[in-house]
């Protein structure tokens, strides 16, 4: 799936209005007869302005990100971009004055990818180099160019950038031959306009693992791993996501790798490393188990590691948070759980409150200076926060210096069988947890 598909340039413009229901209906006037299926306008806009009262979609960076189900929209998707450089009004609402982008989603009902989509656009507005793109005062025919580039990435790289990748990545492919890789990795946050590999690694899976979650043009990519890096420590990110590869059977405890990149944002490659998947995630294979826990998500992993990797580095307000994350069956968790506090996300509609959807990481990251855990089903969906762990004890075998946070994932993977993230408040290190094996999924902040 390709975003910028459902993009038009007749469908980005300069909103007239600054009040944030005019702004949408400005953006729905823009939508062709054909693609509503009868659906009223009028009743789209109140839908959406209905919404928008009881529960913001203002992701932060400038952005709104209205969206709204229809059961006729003859396309899986239609968007809709505005830009508003005086910002919005609503209700009072003072974050809408800080507004510059309204981009407004109609998604077909029962389409299965939405969730994963909505993710998809947060990624992209999340990233600053993109936004300051966007957000520059240009003219409107060159601002739809840009929003389009946004989506769909350009192939150009500077010269002399892609004259030292031309090197790197003829020694790449003949170490992985030599070598016997079965793998490719490309750390994809190492070029600001992306990188053509059609010409190289003949016969080998290519995996780019990127911070901006789109569904990319796959012609040289096999897979896409999506992993955010927030420190310009490389093996986070880079193990992150092996792990995220093996829950979704991109990557296997056969695997070698070959991994390449550099720094973020340089368009320049600077690394070549190769690994042993198997040797490397020893810890996690046990017994030839499975991966994940049964019912558990791929994407439910990836996203929790997403939050949680934020956490790590970046603490709350400035200050370091620790957290758990639970993630498994609920029904099995229930009984080793007791809550600390009243339950915030009791009595929300599970697509309401599911990790998969932007809209909730503000919302986990607010509750996460709550003592206790995160609890989080297979499919996404919180169950609680602020949870106390109590399971039967368990020989501990941790090594020295972790405290309870620890100890209660340690043993709740045992007892529940389930997955246990952690994030020290001490040191920002991430871990996980899975049978009682622990897995150090990033270095401690520095």
């Amino acid at each position: 799936m390709h975003l910028e598909s459902f993009l038009a340039k007749s469908r980005i413009i300069d909103l007239k209005s600054a009040d944030f229901e005019e702004a949408l209906g400005e953006l729905i006037g823009m939508i062709p007869d054909s693609l509503l299926g009868g659906v009223s306008r009028h009743e789209i806009q109140k839908d959406l302005a209905e919404r928008e009262n009881s529960m913001s979609t203002y992701l932060g960076n400038c952005v709104c990100l209205p969206h709204i189900k229809l059961e006729n929209l003859s396309r899986k998707y239609v968007f809709l971009v505005g830009r508003c450089p005086q910002g919005l009004r609503l209700n009072g609402k003072e974050q809408y004055s800080n507004a510059r982008l309204v981009f407004l989603i109609l998604a077909r009902a029962d389409e299965p990818s939405y969730l994963k989509v909505l993710s998809s656009l947060a990624g992209i507005f999340s990233d600053d180099e993109t936004m300051a793109r966007l957000l520059a005062p240009v003219a409107i025919r060159q601002f739809q160019d840009r929003i389009l580039e946004a989506f769909a990435g350009t192939d150009g790289v500077r010269d002399k950038a892609r004259r030292l990748n031309k090197v790197f990545l003829s020694q790449a492919e003949k170490i992985a031959k030599d070598s016997g890789c079965t793998a490719i990795v490309v750390l994809g946050d190492t070029f600001t306009n992306g990188i053509r590999l059609a010409n190289y690694f003949k016969g080998m899976r290519i995996v780019l693992v990127s911070e901006r979650r789109t569904d990319a043009d796959l012609d040289d990519f096999d897979e896409i791993v999506s992993v955010r890096s927030y420190s310009r420590i490389r093996m986070g990110q880079l193990k992150s996501a092996i792990l995220v590869g093996i829950t979704k059977g991109i990557l296997s405890e056969t695997d070698k790798v070959c991994c390449i990149g550099g720094i973020r944002g340089s368009d320049v490659i600077d690394s070549i490393m190769v690994f042993n998947v198997g040797a490397e995630f020893s810890q996690f294979y046990l017994k030839n188990t499975d991966a994940l826990p049964a019912g558990v998500k791929p994407d439910v992993v990836e996203r929790v590691i997403d939050i949680a990797t934020e956490l790590a580095v970046e603490g709350r307000e400035g200050k370091p948070v620790g957290s758990l994350f639970v993630v498994g069956d609920a029904e099995k968790l229930r009984p080793y759980l007791k809550q600390l506090v009243l339950n915030p996300f009791f009595g929300y509609k599970p697509e309401e409150r599911n990790v998969l959807s932007p809209f909730m990481d503000e919302t986990v990251k607010e509750f996460s200076l709550i003592d206790g855990a995160f609890v989080i089903d297979g499919s996404g969906t919180l169950e609680a926060a602020g949870a106390l762990i109590h399971t039967p004890d368990f020989n501990l075998k941790l090594p020295g210096g972790l405290g309870a946070r620890h100890a209660a994932a340690y043993s709740i993977s045992l007892a529940a069988g389930c997955l246990a993230f952690v994030v020290s408040s001490s040191t920002g290190q991430l871990s996980l947890f899975r049978k009682g094996q622990m897995l150090v999924l990033s270095e401690p902040r520095v």
